[in-house]
């Protein structure tokens, strides 16, 4: 079994989850004040501390359900993706606390061996051209409006 297939996935999760962000009423609208905000633990997952994924994911799901019109399609793509994944972890019997361990080679309590490794498959499709796209879209419009860079590699 290959735990790092889902490491990386997670790690490739937090790298994709860096180039959003977005804002349709300028840089002092709500919705930039959340999209400044999520960057720090955006920033986190990229360099691979998945210890906060609850609250990335959180937080994304927050941001998608208050996105400007112009990038609800671009949002809707990247939130489901992003419940997808969330319905994978706990299929696979995983909660985020487990993700640590699992980072360490440790395959905790209760997990179902067969889907964690399947975790990596779902994790593959958060790089499809697709969500690039969006992803893109998204970070664009975090720049222009919101003056935030999201994508900081």
């Amino acid at each position: 079994m290959k735990l790092s297939l889902a490491l990386a996935g997670a790690v490739l999760l937090g790298t994709t989850l860096t180039a959003c962000g977005g804002g349709d009423a300028g840089a002092d609208s709500s919705y930039c004040k959340d999209i400044k905000k999520a960057s720090a633990t955006f920033g986190n997952l990229s360099g691979g501390d998945v210890g906060k994924l609850d609250q990335a994911f959180a937080t994304f799901h927050k941001l998608a359900d208050e996105s400007p019109d112009d990038l609800k399609a671009d949002w809707k793509k990247l939130d489901g993706a992003i419940t997808t994944i969330e319905k994978a972890l706990k299929d696979a019997g995983l909660k985020f606390s487990d993700l640590d361990k699992i980072q360490k080679g440790e395959v905790p309590p209760g997990v179902d061996v067969s889907k964690l490794t399947g975790l990596a498959s779902e994790f593959s499709k958060l790089n499809s051209a697709a969500f690039t796209k969006a992803s893109k879209n998204i970070e664009k419009q975090a720049k222009d409006t919101c003056k935030v860079n999201l994508n900081k590699s």
